[in-house]
């Protein structure tokens, strides 16, 4: 018997062109594996409600075609259902595609359909919305706002927004309580909460993050001196940051985080507002996802 898929096409991810991604499924997808149908997007957080749609419908799989932020959406809907997440990458940063070692060519992420396996991974939520790579606050939160604002895609404006914060940024004081006993109050220039492993574009914030080890990786950067800067970004970008003297990480299952006011909190690369203090949780083995053998 033949397994339905559902794609879920955000035709304004990324920076790729899309008009021929019905051709590539109708050419590389296995039709005597799969029946299949193609959605498109139309407003943010649509792709919840279509993969919603997919669950009570009974798709084996919904694929998200996009980026994180699409994936993030699509990824809601299937938590906790045994309708599995496929991942087509079509997106500028790709984080959980890269943390994943999925293809990043479309045609290649259609091929694992007729390969691949179905394995159980970690998700997480902050005061209850979920997400499924990563979380932060401070300057991973202040950039993702400002890129969401921005009509540009790609490494080169999110890095000039990422280096503009860094140099006028003022980072707030936080208490972190882990696990309900240890407290810790610092004054970083950001923190992640980690199930994957980076931001996006190779840049690894959580060298020692493991998708399906039911906890999160509590990484807090502190801000290094300006001639220090470069040799930290450059441990960002070779999955060498926890050798940094800046850098700390502990490992945890809840989190909760007391701010001084409300911000924004980075959500898989959305900018999104919360209330002041922050209640963060691991969700284990929550969520299907196809991947390689």
């Amino acid at each position: 018997m033949k397994k339905r898929i559902l794609f879920i096409v955000n035709p304004i991810a990324g920076h790729h062109r899309k008009g021929f991604f019905t051709r590539s499924v109708k050419t590389f997808l296995d039709i005597k594996q799969y029946d299949y149908t193609i959605l498109h997007t139309k407003y943010a957080g649509h792709g919840q409600l279509l993969a919603e749609q997919g669950v009570r419908e009974g798709y084996d799989i919904v694929a998200a075609v996009g980026g994180d932020g699409t994936i993030n959406e699509v990824a809601k809907a299937l938590i906790g259902t045994e309708t599995a997440l496929a991942i087509i990458a079509y997106g500028s940063g790709n984080g959980l595609a890269r943390s994943l070692h999925l293809p990043l060519l479309h045609i290649n992420a259609i091929k694992l359909l007729n390969t691949g396996k179905i394995h159980t991974i970690d998700t997480a939520s902050v005061n209850g919305t979920p997400f499924v790579s990563i979380a932060g606050i401070g300057l991973d939160a202040q950039t993702a706002y400002d890129f969401s604002n921005d009509p540009r895609r790609g490494f080169l404006p999110y890095a000039k927004y990422a280096l503009e914060n860094y140099m006028h940024f003022t980072p707030q004081t936080y208490t972190l309580t882990f696990d309900e006993h240890s407290t810790l109050e610092c004054s970083p220039l950001l923190i992640s909460f980690a199930n994957a492993n980076q931001f996006g574009y190779n840049a690894v914030i959580a060298p020692n993050s493991d998708l399906s080890d039911g906890l999160l990786n509590v990484c807090i950067l502190n801000r290094p001196p300006l001639h220090r800067a470069a040799l930290v970004a450059s441990q960002l970008l070779l999955e060498r940051l926890d050798h940094s003297r800046y850098f700390t990480e502990i490992k945890a299952e809840h989190i909760t985080v007391h701010r001084p006011e409300p911000a924004v909190v980075n959500i898989d690369g959305e900018p999104v507002m919360f209330t002041q203090d922050l209640d963060i949780k691991i969700i284990p083995s929550s969520l299907r996802v196809v991947l390689k053998k």
